[in-house]
């Protein structure tokens, strides 16, 4: 007799999640650095307001958060904060990898159209709980990792039923020409915001003329198509900050800086510390 895998009614073949990363931002954090908009290409992430109030951004769209919310931000979907919002967060999140529900793509949990902020409702403290000792227990993957993977595995779908049982979601609005022609300008930038990029080539590359791309592509997503580049360049270097050891200067190689200078001056621009400190910051956050 083949025993039955207790995941069969949710994942595809014998794909089980593994725990990838988990994160803590305090209030003090979050209001002084914005986390910039990047793109997580092999696993999803649960992002979990804990306390606090703020707007988070995912796939374009801006979305008011408050405590007891999860932010569901599926794998090759752009996600972030936006500098100029007022935020004042204390926030857990989780990342999960190899997540293959039936009927959605690898690592998603919602399809495109569906709003991903989600109210955990009566359930906020207990789901709260979850996401701080998994964030606890990841301080010791080498003991834990399984434990952790246990963990998120059970987060992932609790999130999946409580999406499930809402009554109607959220649907993203229409898209218009102008929205679909700063769709095509968002998707060439992520391809190639490691580059130096000038308008010039953008619009020479995507045929479209230089003035309307820019100006089309500001109404959409609020800034500039060279300064979203530079804001995903930023963003991609917090990641790599908060999540690896590699040296200053090659992250700098890595995304396109001319210098470890330059990255340097634009990190502290846009985040208000420099790389160093913000990697130092993570290492002694208080909860």
């Amino acid at each position: 007799m083949h025993s039955i895998h207790p995941f069969s009614n949710h994942f595809r073949g014998d794909n089980i999640p593994q725990f990838c990363i988990s994160h803590f931002i305090n209030e003090e954090h979050s209001n002084r650095h914005s986390r910039l908009p990047h793109i997580h290409d092999d696993f999803l992430e649960l992002f979990y307001v804990y306390g606090g109030t703020g707007r988070y951004m995912v796939d374009g769209n801006s979305y008011d958060i408050q405590e007891g919310d999860i932010v569901i931000c599926n794998a090759g979907v752009l996600h972030g904060e936006n500098p100029s919002d007022p935020r004042q967060v204390r926030s857990y999140s989780v990342g999960i990898s190899h997540v293959a529900l039936l009927g959605l793509k690898d690592n998603t949990l919602c399809e495109p159209d569906v709003c991903p902020v989600l109210s955990c409702g009566l359930l906020q403290q207990q789901v709260g709980e979850m996401f701080r000792l998994i964030y606890l227990l990841s301080n010791d993957t080498k003991t834990l990792g399984e434990t952790c993977t246990a963990l998120s595995i059970s987060l992932l779908l609790l999130t999946y039923e409580l999406l499930q049982s809402r009554e109607r979601n959220t649907v993203i609005r229409t898209r218009t020409s102008a929205s679909a022609t700063a769709d095509r300008v968002r998707r060439y930038l992520d391809k190639h915001y490691r580059e130096a990029l000038t308008l010039e080539q953008i619009s020479r590359d995507l045929h479209i003329n230089a003035y309307y791309l820019s100006h089309t592509f500001k109404n959409e997503f609020g800034v500039p198509p060279i300064q979203y580049a530079m804001k995903r360049r930023i963003g991609e270097a917090q990641g790599l900050l908060m999540d690896t050891d590699i040296p200053i200067g090659d992250i700098a190689d890595s995304l396109g800086f001319s210098s470890t200078c330059h990255l340097n001056t634009m990190f502290n621009k846009y985040v208000g510390i420099p790389p160093g400190k913000y990697r130092q910051s993570f290492k002694h956050m208080e909860e």
